[in-house]
């Protein structure tokens, strides 16, 4: 392939990189060959999982790439495309979506002048074209821009900056259809090599499984070091993670769902614990202690769509969230312990047809553009 230089700009979205490319810039719309210019792009794949050679930094959460275009939706003032790159395999990954850069969509899209915006407050309505959704960017502009500026703080990025607050709508089934993929707010899974184990799968914004933290021997408070060098944990995880996928239908068989899709993470009733920050995260201050998974290794915060995930699933009656969160929490506002501190996440549950049904989800980002102009592919 001839080498070619293609603009493209670097945004910090939550606690995501990512390089952003509008369509109108790409060379082709052919899904493989923009596989391998954004694995090019990044540094994808490195046997040394450090992508020197690109834009990535040698861990999922910076491995991505995003593509917005104005949106022909009557619904919809822009789409997004989001790409996850594998670090140390060529593979490129379109079947999910990044809720931390999400974040940025809107931003950028008035940054760059795709949205035509008003003074104050804006709401730009972005189709997801990853799981077939609608998100809501609410953020203040100022002078035609958007303001990067403020007094907003997220844990696992240093300093503040300007509040982005997205709103899922209808965020159930993004990847299978359903908000409950069994039908059940819990399932019993045999695994090899351990046995059986209880687990909740819910499919809202991404679809993630989560296990209770003690049932895999962990307290659900491990930093992501410990966590990663216990290496017979991760491989039953990955079990899991796989035989789950086969059930709801991502993978044709047992070993052979997509890296980043089902995700996977374990939870645990509010415990004491700090953060890499080395900041104490005391048990009174949160609803429920996570540890998420991403792309085989643990997140070092959380991934934005399972910010989103983990408040809708401690919202429905009976899954395993629900049942060791902190009995008085407010559905609206859940506190998520994670490695880099806390998070909060809402969501609106309804009873339809006797079933559990998610009318929207929220969460809050900050984001900030880090740089503008051409990559080389």
């Amino acid at each position: 392939m001839e080498q070619k230089w293609i603009k493209a700009t670097y945004y910090r979205g939550g606690t995501s990189k990512g390089v952003f490319f509008q369509k109108k810039d790409l060379p082709t719309e052919d899904q493989k060959e923009l596989g391998e210019i954004f694995l090019k792009v990044i540094g994808s794949p490195d046997t040394n999982k450090r992508q020197l050679n690109g834009m990535g930094g040698g861990v999922s959460s910076v491995s991505k790439c995003v593509i917005i275009s104005p949106s022909e939706r009557n619904d919809a003032d822009v789409d997004y495309n989001f790409i996850q790159l594998a670090i140390d395999k060529p593979v490129a990954e379109w079947d999910n979506n990044c809720g931390n850069l999400s974040g940025a969509v809107g931003p950028y899209a008035v940054q760059e002048g795709i949205i035509k915006p008003k003074e104050g407050q804006n709401t730009i309505r972005i189709y997801q074209m990853n799981t077939d959704k609608i998100i809501h960017s609410t953020f203040e502009v100022k002078n035609g821009k958007p303001v990067i500026e403020g007094d907003y703080s997220i844990a696992g990025v240093e300093g503040s900056g300007a509040k982005v607050r997205l709103d899922y709508i209808e965020p159930g089934g993004s990847g299978t259809g359903k908000l409950l993929p069994t039908g059940n707010v819990i399932d019993e899974l045999d695994i090899e090599g351990f046995g059986k184990i209880n687990v909740s799968i819910i499919d809202a914004a991404t679809p993630l499984i989560y296990i209770l933290a003690e049932d895999l021997g962990l307290t659900g408070t491990e930093t992501p070091e410990e966590l990663d060098n216990q290496t017979d944990k991760l491989s039953i995880i990955e079990k899991i993670r796989q035989k789950s996928a086969h059930i709801i239908g991502l993978s044709k068989s047992i070993g052979d769902a997509p890296l980043g899709n089902p995700r996977i993470g374990i939870v645990t009733s509010p415990k004491d614990y700090s953060s890499l920050g080395n900041k104490k995260i005391n048990s009174n201050d949160q609803d429920i202690t996570t540890r998420m998974f991403s792309m085989g290794k643990t997140h070092k915060a959380i991934m934005g769509t399972a910010g989103v995930n983990i408040g809708v699933a401690a919202a429905i009656e009976g899954t395993i969230p629900n049942k060791i969160k902190r009995k008085d929490s407010n559905s609206l506002e859940l506190r998520v312990g994670h490695p880099s501190g806390l998070t909060t996440s809402g969501a609106i549950i309804e009873t339809k047809d006797g079933k559990p049904h998610a009318k929207s989800a929220i969460f809050f980002r900050t984001f900030r553009p880090l740089m503008r102009g051409e990559v080389l592919v």
